[in-house]
């Protein structure tokens, strides 16, 4: 293809991508990058021991590496166990994550807690998550090729 050509299939394939979805009479938006990592600043006075409860026993390092490494299922479990370990926080995120106010999240009875999952399903579904999380790990496996080849001895002087 030439460069004309990819442009044109690359409009093609972003116009038939749903930008948005309409869950219990809220739309939830495709984020742009900005915006997440803004909903992430929530997590950032989060108190360890929470981290610890939701990641019990692991050292933040290895929590970071964890949290990389999750799966669409685990992130979904991650996420219910977030709202009931910690549920000013989750529901903080989770607002700014899905563009829904928390006082709707909090009081609107058509909402309840299966609606917002179905919510986050679709949330995760329009930011194509799933992807993300596949595209991470396969990008963290050839970083570690990288960074150690088959051979090196370089996990061996770690200690």
């Amino acid at each position: 293809m030439n460069s004309t050509t990819d442009t044109l299939y690359r409009d093609a394939v972003s116009l038939s991508l749903p930008r948005e979805k309409t869950v219990r009479g809220y739309t939830i938006r495709r984020m742009p990058i900005g915006q997440f990592l803004t909903a992430l600043q929530t997590l950032r006075d989060l108190p360890g021991e929470a981290l610890d409860t939701l990641l019990p026993g692991l050292t933040p390092k290895t929590m970071l590496s964890r949290i990389k490494g999750l799966t669409a299922q685990e992130l979904k479990e991650m996420a219910v166990r977030f709202l009931t370990v910690l549920p000013g926080y989750g529901i903080s995120l989770v607002s700014r994550l899905i563009g829904v106010e928390e006082g709707d999240l909090l009081r609107d009875e058509m909402i309840g807690l299966d609606g917002l999952m179905e919510m986050l399903e679709a949330w995760m579904e329009l930011n194509s998550i799933e992807n993300f999380i596949k595209a991470a790990g396969a990008l963290q496996v050839k970083v570690r090729k990288a960074i150690n080849p088959v051979g090196s001895s370089g996990s061996s002087q770690r200690r």
